[in-house]
């Protein structure tokens, strides 16, 4: 136990230098201006989106980029979704709203409607976000002007999360520890590698012409987290894609309370882990004995597991810092944050590996006929 709990310790030495590391070397958008302005297509998916929406296209409406046409997706809401986006393609002639129809067979329905964005999309390149990401002024010319210096098919944009309330304080950080602890960013960038193609919900900002060649969302068309599958579809085509520090620039308040967030991530952790019934136990034991133990073990007076405990706290407190979250919840929320997830994690094994199913929006699939993104 003894060599298990320095174990433990040099992993969360190395957690705080890898933080450190990413996040130093991820680069951050900036306001600029490209030297060339391609048209761009911004591309919506929008389903039972009323509460945001109206807020998410006036944003672009506001953009300085001076060749930009937005796509939003009406998925057949059942809400005001579809009523919004028509008044403000009224107010504004760059706006077209689709109505979407059903999807075909074997079609997830948000792969489906950005499929359907792409096909009325006139824009060099394509920019996909979801419905509730908002867009400071200079936020598509600095993508592009970024994507122009980096020269690559693809950049996606990390935004910053809103959190409002106790349990969004205390959940949504993972997203930031899982990207900038447990991964080595600095990497991605650095590589072709097709398993660390990242992507994400507030932006992908691809070219139209790499993305036809890789075979656009045909080729995602039953992914549960297609934005992910974008990044790994260009890659496994031999294109190089980045990632790109936005949140001065973009941000979103990704889920409204812990009951959101719990249904929004059961759908999708099983996925991330392959639906292996031996990766989702191995995380879960792993991330007990990482994350949680050492609490326990500090409680007894532990010398390793106070130093442990210490450690987590600073890495926490580096990366909340650099991400303006809240510093408290830094040094005090990481065991309630590890026990949100552990539940997320069964019961995502528990409805979508052993009941097969996918439940978003109010519709139901099953989860056989889905894939976790281009794998």
């Amino acid at each position: 136990m003894r060599a298990l709990s320095y174990i433990v310790l040099a992993f969360w030495l190395l957690a705080l230098l890898r933080t450190i590391v990413n996040l130093i070397l991820v680069p951050r958008l900036r306001p600029r201006m490209p030297r060339a302005f391609p048209r761009v297509s911004v591309i919506i998916p929008a389903r039972d989106e009323e509460r945001m929406i109206g807020r998410t296209v006036r944003a672009l409406f506001a953009q300085t980029y001076r060749d930009l046409e937005i796509i939003a997706v009406d998925d057949r809401s059942s809400d005001a979704t579809g009523a919004i986006l028509d008044q403000l393609a009224r107010d504004d002639a760059r706006l077209t709203v689709i109505h979407n129809s059903e999807p075909p067979d074997g079609w997830l329905g948000k792969p489906w409607a950005l499929h359907q964005g792409s096909l009325r999309a006139t824009g060099e390149l394509l920019l996909f976000i979801d419905a509730d990401v908002l867009y400071a002024a200079d936020g598509v010319a600095a993508a592009v002007a970024e994507m122009e210096a980096r020269g690559v098919p693809m950049i996606t944009l990390l935004p910053r999360f809103e959190m409002r309330g106790f349990w969004e304080h205390i959940a949504m950080p993972q997203l930031a520890i899982f990207a900038y602890t447990l991964m080595p960013l600095w990497l991605v960038n650095r590589t072709r590698i097709t398993a660390f193609g990242l992507g994400g919900g507030a932006g992908n900002l691809v070219r139209r012409a790499d993305y036809d060649a890789c075979g656009g969302h045909e080729a995602l068309r039953g992914a549960v987290v297609d934005d992910i599958g974008l990044g790994r579809l260009l890659r496994r085509n031999g294109r190089r894609t980045e990632i790109v520090l936005a949140d001065t620039l973009v941000s979103v308040r990704m889920y409204h309370g812990l009951g959101e967030i719990v249904r929004g991530f059961t759908k999708n952790a099983f996925a991330v882990m392959g639906r292996s019934y031996a990766a989702a136990i191995a995380a879960t034991v792993l991330g007990f004995v990482v994350h949680t133990v050492p609490y326990l073990a500090a409680l007894t007076g532990d010398a390793v597991a106070i130093a442990t405990v210490l450690l987590i706290s600073l890495t926490r407190l580096v990366l909340f810092l650099a991400l303006r979250y809240r510093t408290d919840n830094a040094i005090f929320g990481h065991p309630l944050m590890m026990a949100v997830w552990a539940y997320i994690t069964v019961r995502s094994v528990w409805v979508t590996g052993i009941r097969h199913e996918i439940e978003w929006r109010g519709r139901r699939y099953d989860a056989q006929r889905t894939r976790f993104g281009a794998d």
